[in-house]
């Protein structure tokens, strides 16, 4: 992918969805899922995005992702990372806080994810 400003196009969209998620996941993954999210939406790179095809892109390039990650199983840290952050956004999504959240994360997931990942998100929620 090559590296252009954001909103320009969509080019510079599935740069920017690439760069994000290196933080977590290998970046082949990443670009990959890039590539997969091109060809499955259709998307003309050169064209610039509407709010709705950014939000599509966005959201597919999301799911791939999140599959590509867990059937690879070549990076359990970005695994952890997923479960971690789907657990959170449902309980968000039921109107839980940020203590019963993390409260529901001790309980159910200590036993199968890093620490480190676990302590990330407890400052996240807790403060």
């Amino acid at each position: 992918m090559t590296r252009t400003k954001r909103r320009e196009n969509l080019a510079g969209l599935m740069n920017e969805l690439v760069l994000a998620a290196e933080a977590d996941i290998p970046r082949a993954i990443a670009e990959d899922s890039a590539r997969a999210t091109v060809r499955g939406l259709g998307l003309d790179l050169a064209s610039v995005p509407t709010t709705q095809t950014r939000r599509r892109a966005e959201a597919y390039f999301r799911a791939v992702l999140r599959r590509q990650v867990v059937c690879r199983r070549t990076a359990p840290r970005a695994t952890a990372r997923l479960v971690v952050a789907s657990v959170v956004a449902d309980l968000q999504s039921a109107g839980r806080d940020g203590r019963e959240i993390w409260s529901e994360l001790e309980r159910g997931w200590c036993d199968r994810i890093p620490v480190d990942v676990l302590e990330e998100y407890r400052l996240r929620l807790c403060g």
